[in-house]
């Protein structure tokens, strides 16, 4: 199993150990927990209640252990022993060319936001992304997560900043 080992600074002075582990089934459990208290405490202010509802329904531990298996790659970023976040990438569908992904479902236990984590999710998913012959890089971002993938050099695909039919916005970075 591929593991790395990544310091990530909390607070002033003081730093915690994160580990990025590919995905395993015995996290399925922890990673539907972070995801669905991300979607209903975050991601309803820009969704609503209906929308979460059917939305979370394909992120239970069932559904996760089903699934995620079918992705070309899927993480977990592991402090002390527990799943504090969550990162995933597949083909992007229509894509002819082999050199387009999409990164799905980066969550980050609520508590740990603003730590790093994310950053590091990403930064994992972009390595393994080059190299597998990945040229663009595409993500759906929720209002909130817009402004940390453009930190991250993810802009608005096309350069503008549209919501698309999900009520989310797509970001594209070039590799």
């Amino acid at each position: 199993m591929n593991m790395i080992l990544q310091i990530c600074k909390e607070k002033k002075g003081e730093k915690i150990m994160v580990e990025i582990k590919e995905y395993q089934e015995k996290y399925a459990k922890e990673m539907s927990d972070i995801i669905i208290t991300n979607m209903y405490e975050i991601n309803i202010k820009d969704h609503g209640k209906e929308i979460i509802d059917k939305l979370s329904k394909h992120f239970t531990e069932e559904e996760i252990k089903k699934n995620y298996p079918k992705r070309i790659q899927n993480y977990v970023a592991i402090e002390e022993n527990e799943v504090v976040g969550t990162i995933g990438i597949n083909k992007l569908r229509g894509d002819e060319t082999g050199t387009k992904y999409i990164i799905l479902t980066l969550f980050v236990k609520i508590e740990k936001h603003h730590k790093g984590i994310g950053t590091m999710l990403i930064k994992k998913i972009e390595e393994y992304a080059k190299s597998i012959g990945a040229k663009e890089l595409y993500i759906p971002a929720s209002i909130y997560g817009c402004e940390f993938y453009r930190k991250l050099g993810y802009d608005y695909l096309g350069g503008k900043k549209e919501l698309n039919e999900d009520k989310e916005y797509t970001l594209v970075k070039y590799l």
